[in-house]
């Protein structure tokens, strides 16, 4: 890795902005997180050449379909737990709520979402729907692909991926798009256009399963799956270009919210500028590792990326697996009962996407730009500010041109 060898720790001058110390400016309100059932119902509803956009107001709607002179606003109820009960009670409930605030006279459509519907349970919520609102618009999602919509002019919004598992998957295709080793070859698919310094991606374009192997240092067949599934998924077109990158990159971000395990740690020895000794020492144990065992993340990787935004913040460190001598070996100790810690070490749930794109910032291993966005969005500590600098300044010029965050 371009990480090894002893360091020079001067890092590179941040862009001129406004200090954003920490407190006592009040926190910005949270961004509301991707949700991946309403982007796989606004994915089929485009494909089906419905366009959507934000509701005029905050209550009820997800949003608003529209296809020539039909228009539908769309009321999403989810259960985290597949149960037809709590299903059908949700279905219940979106029809009334939307009745009350659509009025007598405007459509709108009732859906309800859960990680996986199966045959029967689809059935099942077809035949209470009649039973009940015989003449109302509704339908259903999952977090696998499946959707089906029923109403006047909705005959044609149906996607049933979600049917396709275990046995009836599609032969060759990742059960999981965002898998581990899959999202480390997301970033060579999106991050070959990435200014130098920000990835450890190789530049360049990958048109081709081959291609996309040999950039990623991947077997052929997990290639061929990635490609496979995109396409299946409408993220890439015949030619092997990424389409629809805006939404695939809100469904990647939505998929990185899963927990991840976390400790405290605290210094051994505090001194003056512990950060500076803990980057020190990171260079030194990675300039003897063939792949690093540890690097730094989130608002610690940004500002070494030259691109942090907020001071004040945590500093994290990503590890392969919580491991006392490794953390002594940087000068941390995992802290007592009641101690106050000074460094938030997190097991990375994703060690093939961290590690392989992890960049050496003067020797010391740093996680990706990539990683930086889909990590620091979440954190309460102004991510969603973070997130969206790391965006405008290096993201969106490079992957999409410009244009507003997903």
């Amino acid at each position: 890795m371009a990480c090894c060898g002893r360091p020079e720790l001067a890092y590179p001058a941040q862009e001129s902005y406004p200090a954003q110390e920490m407190p006592p400016s009040p926190p910005s309100p949270p961004r509301e997180s991707p949700n991946p059932l309403a982007l796989e119902l606004r994915n089929a509803l485009g494909d089906a050449g419905w366009s959507t956009r934000p509701p005029a107001n905050n209550a009820p709607w997800a949003f608003v379909a529209r296809k020539a002179s039909r228009r539908y606003p769309v009321l999403l109820n989810q259960a985290g737990v597949p149960r037809l009960s709590t299903l059908r009670g949700l279905l219940a409930d979106g029809i009334l709520r939307g009745r009350a605030a659509a009025g007598p006279d405007v459509r709108f459509l009732a859906v309800v979402g859960a990680p996986a519907i199966s045959r029967a349970m689809a059935a099942a919520i077809e035949a209470y729907a009649r039973e009940v609102a015989p003449d109302q618009p509704f339908g259903y999602v999952d977090e696998r692909g499946l959707v089906r919509l029923f109403g006047p002019g909705l005959d044609g919004v149906q996607k049933v991926q979600g049917f396709r598992s275990g046995v009836g998957r599609i032969a060759g295709q990742p059960r999981d798009l965002f898998s581990d080793l899959n999202q480390w070859m997301l970033k060579v698919l999106v991050g070959g256009k990435l200014p130098a310094g920000m990835s450890a991606v190789p530049p360049g374009l990958a048109r081709s399963a081959p291609e996309l192997a040999a950039k990623a240092g991947v077997s052929a067949p997990a290639a061929w799956r990635l490609f496979a599934a995109l396409k299946a998924a409408g993220y890439m077109d015949v030619d092997g270009q990424l389409v629809r990158t805006r939404d695939l990159l809100a469904r990647w971000r939505a998929a990185s919210l899963r927990p991840q395990r976390q400790v405290d740690a605290a210094w051994i020895m505090p001194g003056r500028d512990p950060v500076e000794r803990l980057r020190t020492r990171l260079a030194e144990v990675a300039g003897g590792e063939e792949s690093p065992s540890a690097c730094l993340g989130l608002f610690a990787a940004c500002d070494a990326l030259g691109v942090g935004h907020v001071r004040g913040a945590p500093v994290h460190l990503y590890v392969r697996k919580v491991d006392p001598p490794r953390l002594e070996a940087l000068g941390l100790a995992l802290s007592r009962p009641g101690q106050q810690g000074d460094v938030v070490v997190r097991v990375a749930r994703w060690p093939e996407s961290v590690f392989r794109g992890a960049v050496g910032v003067h020797g010391v291993p740093v996680a990706d730009i990539i990683q930086c966005w889909l990590d620091v969005s979440a954190e309460p500590s102004r991510g969603a500010e973070q997130s969206a600098f790391i965006w405008r300044k290096v993201l969106g010029p490079a992957i999409e041109g410009g244009g507003a965050e997903p």
